[in-house]
């Protein structure tokens, strides 16, 4: 590839027509650094075999392409058709011919099918929709190759994201954000014991390390107000919150994006390293 995977995104956040994509990238790009810092301990490079479960419609996949090179190969992997389906319209768009996504559900892989063994798998954002997280763990690390790797970042629901100076609906806007997921899911993954879980899944757990990722305000705000507003339909249908509530944090989150802001975070990642024994 002439330009580099990054040139490619910020070329096709300027120039590409579908709207909702461009959204999903800024989300990824705002990410992005910390899961190159998260991969990287594992020694990725060149040439390496990587699945990510859970990619969703952009996911980490783009920095899996940078990170293995027109050598390597990127599987992502969701169990919803549509997100697929964008999925790799997108790795066509930015011309990433290494990269490829597939329908398949995390609880139950197929190896062999999937281009497997892979010397990585990578989830972000994926366990806390599990019902249970140790079970998906042990799933994953089938399609691994002994001493293979898998690297997790899950968000913690506290501490909270930061802003500077403070704004007011950031930290309830998160924790609306972290409770409706759990709502959705019934999820047991909370990320704050994911370490106790990936060793009882019978993974050595190599490093537990953790960060905020920091952005401009007007590319991070907009990004949690979109986020609440993707969940308005299902959770005001399951009861779990009303319209009053989400726009009276919508709403100053949307406008905080032209206030007088210095830098906005992202969620607390926890990033758990993981090998699977040889």
């Amino acid at each position: 590839m002439t330009d580099t995977v990054g040139d490619l995104v910020q070329r096709y956040l300027l120039d590409g027509g579908d709207e909702d994509l461009k959204r999903l990238l800024e989300v990824s790009e705002s990410l992005a650094e910390i899961a190159r810092t998260a991969l990287r301990r594992s020694g990725i490079g060149p040439g390496w075999n990587v699945i990510e479960c859970g990619c969703g419609p952009v996911g980490a996949l783009t920095v899996l392409a940078e990170l293995v090179g027109e050598p390597g190969r990127v599987t992502g992997v969701d169990l919803n058709p549509a997100a697929i389906q964008r999925a790799q319209s997108l790795a066509s768009s930015l011309g990433l011919a290494n990269v490829r996504a597939v329908v398949a559900d995390a609880d139950d892989l197929d190896s062999a099918a999937l281009g497997g063994p892979f010397d990585l798998a990578y989830t972000r954002l994926f366990l806390l929709h599990q019902r249970d997280a140790a079970r998906t763990l042990a799933r994953i690390a089938t399609v691994v190759r002994p001493g293979g790797w898998i690297i997790a970042q899950e968000p913690l629901r506290d501490p909270t994201p930061r802003s500077s100076p403070e704004h007011d609906s950031l930290m309830p806007g998160w924790h609306m954000m972290a409770d409706l997921v759990t709502g959705f899911s019934g999820s047991d993954a909370a990320a704050d014991d994911l370490p106790r879980r990936a060793a009882g899944s019978g993974l050595e757990v190599v490093r537990v390390d953790g960060s905020f990722a920091i952005g401009r305000p007007q590319r991070m705000f907009p990004i949690y107000a979109a986020s609440l507003d993707a969940m308005r339909e299902r959770a005001i249908a399951a009861g779990l919150v009303t319209a009053a509530e989400l726009d009276a944090l919508t709403g100053p989150l949307k406008a905080a994006a032209g206030g007088d802001y210095d830098w906005v975070t992202s969620p607390f990642f926890l990033d758990v390293t993981m090998r699977k024994p040889a």
